[in-house]
């Protein structure tokens, strides 16, 4: 890991489960929400390309949390993961396009349609020489939703299986 992101980790070492949730969380309401909402909190944030990317309180979960049992329950988001949880703050610093040798992708979703019946498709950051993942989703009104954000423990053939057939793009500001 290269000095400038090992500088940005979030030092959760000493910390039970439950203080390290609670301050990833306050770090998470410090650098993506600003606003709230009749549902919660909610911020924007500028990705590369000048679209908008929106955080929500209720996503923190999703993307945070890992499932406790990945072989019998595979969708429960039960177990918060440190792991993800020290990266946060590379998040912004990506999806700005601040961290070179970024790249991203537009991924079909092919179980997602919006309400003209095309198919929808999540934007993909990839943080190669972490195997670092960000995904965002589609909103209906144009922008991104951010969804979750993780170092994928399969590796760099599961990460080129994923994106297999997409036009990659790297990640500028200018």
């Amino acid at each position: 890991m290269n000095k400038y992101l090992a500088s940005l980790l979030l030092d959760l070492t000493g910390m039970s489960d439950e203080e390290a949730e609670d301050v990833t969380f306050q770090e998470y309401a410090k650098l993506y929400l600003d606003r709230e909402t009749r549902k919660g909190m909610v911020g924007e944030l500028q990705a590369h390309d000048g679209d908008t990317v929106v955080f929500t309180e209720w996503r923190f979960e999703h993307a945070f949390f890992t499932s406790r049992h990945k072989t019998t329950r595979q969708y429960n988001k039960g177990k918060f993961d440190r792991d993800r949880a020290c990266r946060i703050r590379w998040i912004g610093w990506l999806i700005k396009g601040t961290i070179s040798s970024v790249e991203y992708c537009h991924i079909p979703d092919r179980n997602r349609r919006d309400p003209s019946g095309r198919i929808m498709v999540k934007r993909l950051y990839v943080l190669w020489e972490e195997r670092y993942l960000i995904w965002l989703e589609p909103r209906f009104t144009g922008g991104w939703w951010f969804s979750s954000a993780y170092v994928e423990s399969r590796g760099w053939n599961y990460i080129r299986k994923l994106i297999r057939g997409c036009v990659r793009k790297k990640v500028s500001r200018d």
